[in-house]
């Protein structure tokens, strides 16, 4: 076996990673277009056979398909060691190309203001650099050792949808998915260059209220009056949603909300902030008012309820005096443990029918939904994964009860009932979603030692 400190072998082989990442990422894989796919989706199965796995399969679905891929021990399916899940995702968010400085699946690599090295393109950070170094860690490992545990890597082709058929492609293949832990490596570590250790997410509910008012927009003077406007309409239904402390006042909705135990706090007070420093840069004033003592409470334990869109009438330069025929309003609720969003839709839908004026027509649309979910601080592999970590980026990590944002953790919790836990591999600035997605090559080599480690760490559990 090669005797060659692990650090001395990924950079002996680092431009061999690169080459094949530059592939990927040169492949578009827009699941809201299927634009790509089918390619993307035949390259994957090529780079998990190069990379170490002794069985690919492509999981078709009625949307865009999945790729299960199993490592095993000595290349034994029988053997009885420990076994990895990891998820990731390779369909990729659409770009316009307009906006980048180089094509967003023409991969760049270019120095920024510090000297990092960055490689530029769609799905650098979210999704495909993260778990090709996974692969990477994969293949280095076969290299100079035996592989200590099975790995059972499963790549969705619709996260950037909301994950539509990912249970179902888990309730289909159960038979064949027996582990023992779930990984990911999604999103961005911390603003303080420092890496995470992430226990949960949040959840997700995603709705749109429409009002129809007069058959067609109408003049405010001549109908100014007895005529009913849609804006108004909404506006007062979202005007009864929250009081003037920021709290959620639709009936029963914090029921479910889990308490902040001690242990909770402790935790939180951990985790770096700089408050004047976040304002700054996002040209705030002040934090908005709500529940939870502290900017991490409300991030993490807290639901939400925001307004990303609102559309009606006449909005373009000049004056159009009218009553607007209609208006729509798009709600995301972030949900946290134990919540379910089919049970906040109810109480959601409940509260909009209490406060409709009946003057006008009124319709909630059910868009997409995602459960929150939460691993225990109490679990046995927080231990073992902080210090894969700490050795693979030379840092002491953050720990974080739960993120901001969504992932579908909650599926893997409630169909196969093991603990997820999210190791982000990208840097803070990524862009992921956005012009000029990025992914820093050193973060990308700290990914691969991290995996390389927590293999090593879990093998005897």
């Amino acid at each position: 076996m090669n005797e060659i400190p692990i650090e001395d072998h990924i950079e002996e082989n680092f431009e061999s990673y690169l080459e094949d990442l530059v592939r990927l990422l040169s492949h578009p894989s827009i699941s809201t277009t299927s634009e790509g796919v089918k390619k993307c989706t035949e390259l994957v199965q090529t780079l998990c056979r190069k990379y170490g796995f002794d069985e690919i399969k492509k999981i078709e679905t009625p949307g865009q398909p999945s790729i299960i891929a199993k490592a095993f021990v000595d290349h034994n399916p029988e053997n009885e060691e420990p076994t990895l899940l990891i998820y990731g995702h390779y369909d990729v968010q659409p770009a316009d190309p307009n906006n980048w400085k180089s094509p967003p699946f023409d991969p760049d690599i270019r120095k920024d203001e510090e000297g990092e090295e960055r490689i530029y393109a769609r799905g650098a950070g979210d999704n495909k650099g993260q778990w090709f170094a996974h692969l990477c860690a994969l293949r280095a490992m076969r290299e100079k050792e035996n592989l200590p545990m099975n790995i059972l890597l499963i790549l969705e082709g619709e996260e950037e949808i909301g994950s539509p058929h990912l249970r179902q492609v888990i309730r289909k293949n159960k038979s064949e998915i027996n582990a023992d832990l779930v990984y990911i490596s999604d999103g961005p570590i911390d603003e303080s260059d420092r890496p995470l250790v992430i226990l949960g997410v949040r959840g997700l509910l995603y709705v749109e209220i429409q009002a129809k008012g007069a058959s067609r927009d109408l003049h405010s003077g001549i109908f100014g009056g007895p005529v009913p406007n849609p804006s108004w309409e909404l506006v007062q239904i979202l005007n009864s949603m929250k009081n003037e402390k920021g709290e959620i006042t639709i009936d029963g909705f914090y029921d479910d909300v889990l308490e902040i135990t001690e242990e909770d706090k402790k935790v939180l007070k951990k985790i770096p902030l700089d408050e004047k420093k976040i304002k700054k840069d996002l040209g705030l004033r002040d934090f908005a008012e709500g529940p939870g003592e502290s900017y991490h409470e409300k991030v993490m334990y807290y639901p939400t309820l925001n307004i990303p869109g609102f559309t009606s009438g006449f909005g373009n330069e000049g004056i159009k005096t009218i009553i607007p025929s209609e208006a729509n309003v798009k709600i995301d609720m972030r949900l946290v443990a134990d919540q379910d969003p089919d049970d906040i839709f109810q109480k959601f839908s409940d509260h909009v029918e209490k406060h409709e004026s009946g003057t006008i027509d009124v319709d909630i649309i059910y868009h997409d939904s995602m459960k929150p979910y939460r691993t225990d601080l109490n679990s046995t592999y927080i231990e073992p994964m902080m210090d894969a970590v700490k050795h693979g980026w030379d840092k002491d990590p953050i720990l974080k009860p739960a993120a901001g944002g969504s992932l579908p953790s909650y599926v893997f919790a409630e169909e196969l009932g093991i603990d997820c836990i999210v190791v982000p591999y990208a840097n803070a600035d990524e862009n992921n979603h956005s012009p000029d997605e990025n992914l820093i090559l050193k973060y990308f080599k700290n990914g691969i030692k991290t995996t390389y480690r927590l293999l090593e760490n879990l093998s005897d559990f």
